[in-house]
């Protein structure tokens, strides 16, 4: 690993640290902002079923459960990495286990939430996969639209 990529990961671990690590919720919203996100805003669009909104309640609950103490460690790894950081002396050599052990944490959360997604696409029926199919192309071509937007107030500022 190199040291801006350690560098890097320690100051994001620091800053998680700070404001409390971003994690599954209950109420569906996997890891805050983001593709977790966006996947559970468009199930809300999908008008399910009173069965499948138990189902995908259960599969929520459960969901939480087992990421919950993977959380707790990791903000327990991101309260380490802090201290270290900000010992004077502190290596990235000293850091990288650290790194290490929140990047298998991050990769137990990133495997839970494809499981979580899997599980709640397979309660959809076609039609609604396929309306899902189409929100998130409309969703993806307003993503580019700011993206563009944003990197011209980028380019004409500097």
């Amino acid at each position: 690993m190199t040291f801006k990529r350690t560098a890097i990961a320690v100051l994001a671990a620091t800053m998680l640290s700070a404001a409390g690590v971003a994690a599954a919720q209950p109420e569906g919203r996997m890891g805050g902002h983001g593709h977790g996100f966006e996947f559970m805003e468009i199930m809300h669009q999908l008008n399910l079923t009173d069965a499948q909104k138990q189902q995908a309640h259960t599969i929520m609950e459960g969901a939480w459960a087992r990421a919950k103490p993977v959380m707790d460690q990791m903000h327990s790894v991101h309260e380490q990495l802090a201290a270290q950081f900000l010992t004077s002396g502190t290596t990235a050599a000293q850091l990288e286990p650290l790194v290490r052990q929140e990047e298998q944490l991050r990769a137990k959360l990133d495997s839970e939430h494809l499981n979580i997604a899997l599980q709640v696409r397979n309660l959809l029926t076609p039609d609604q996969l396929a309306q899902a199919a189409t929100l998130h192309t409309k969703l993806s071509a307003l993503h580019e639209q700011e993206h563009e937007v944003m990197e011209g107030s980028h380019d004409s500022g500097n």
